[in-house]
């Protein structure tokens, strides 16, 4: 299945922009993130990977990359109910801000999430 990557991961954009649809929010935080995912669920689009924290020390993370798919369906009433969800627990976990922490933690986090979407990318591959 054709997807989108929708991140504020400059190094998921990095890895991913030459092979990928990829729409990056530059300098925008987790909610931006969520919402941005949620408006493509709006018009038709899919989601293809979790949207939700995937456990609890990658709550903290400040990045965040989510797949949804390039088709849109008339029925996506699962996704919207998942993204509902993940906005839900966003707004209760407070993710670290990115002011706050040097560079060496950024880049770990940076790398956390790109290993996650890989990760996912490679299920969604073996469907």
């Amino acid at each position: 299945m054709k997807y989108i990557i929708i991140t504020n991961n400059h190094k998921v954009f990095n890895f991913y922009k030459e092979t990928d649809e990829v729409f990056y929010l530059d300098k925008q935080n987790l909610q931006n993130v969520l919402n941005t995912v949620q408006e493509n669920i709006h018009q038709g689009h899919n989601l293809l990977s979790d949207p939700i924290l995937y456990n609890l020390e990658n709550s903290k993370n400040p990045f965040k990359s989510i797949l949804i798919s390039k088709e849109r369906f008339l029925d996506n009433s699962s996704s919207e109910e998942m993204i509902e969800g993940a906005i839900h627990i966003s707004k209760k976990i407070h993710p670290l801000d990115v002011d706050s922490l040097n560079e060496e933690i950024l880049e770990e986090f940076r790398f956390i999430d790109l290993n996650l979407l890989t990760d996912s990318i490679k299920q969604l591959h073996h469907k």
